[in-house]
């Protein structure tokens, strides 16, 4: 029993010391707190004039506002990558890249040379022979359907096999498998390379 007795009574000093020391930190805290909300800005504000007080309160709030710009404004974060993409496939139609050798599609180990398609990799590719890629292309002009069905495997059926897509009421040049060989159509050679042209009312004239 005293032994019991002592237990509690050393327990209840150890709580008084503690509450003790706490409220002398709370002293001290609060001594340093007015030493330094006397430097604060709101300190300083709160000497102000009530009416002083009314006017910074106001311009506060509405520069802030000025400032803030809502979620449903702000630029979604997948925009960019978004934008990106959408520039590549337009390049993509435009240089006569095949989809497939885009950046964010096959890695530079893994490429193939495809015919037509003007990308870095295929127009340096010397794994396949010139009369090889000329044999391709002869395929090719004969019959129209042999790059889509034949040359490309069957896992890559797309409309990007396509030479024209239909796009609401226009059809548009998708991808042209002749485009830098000598089969291609002299016309989109030409516009290709950067010739001039002149419109008349009736013909199409390439200087």
């Amino acid at each position: 029993m005293k032994t019991y007795k002592n237990r509690k009574k050393k327990h209840i000093s150890k709580l008084k010391r503690h509450y003790f020391r706490s409220k002398k930190n709370k002293k001290i805290q609060q001594k340093l707190s007015l030493k330094q909300n006397k430097k604060h800005i709101k300190y300083k504000i709160s000497l102000l004039p009530i009416v002083l007080q009314k006017q910074i309160y106001i311009w506060t709030w509405r520069l802030y506002w000025r400032q803030y710009v809502p979620i449903t404004a702000k630029i979604p974060s997948w925009q960019y990558r978004a934008n990106h993409i959408q520039k590549q496939l337009w390049e993509a139609r435009f240089k006569n890249i095949h989809f497939l050798h885009l950046p964010f599609n096959t890695l530079p180990e893994n490429k193939k040379w495809i015919m037509g398609c003007q990308c870095d990799f295929c127009i340096n590719d010397t794994k396949i022979s010139y009369t090889d890629k000329h044999c391709h292309s002869l395929i090719q002009y004969r019959h129209p359907e042999y790059f889509p069905d034949k040359f490309m495997p069957a896992e890559t059926i797309s409309f990007w096999n396509e030479h024209l897509i239909l796009k609401e009421t226009t059809l548009i040049k998708n991808f042209d498998p002749l485009c830098g060989s000598y089969k291609e159509n002299k016309i989109t050679k030409r516009l290709r390379q950067g010739y001039p042209i002149q419109f008349n009312h009736d013909t199409l004239t390439i200087i």
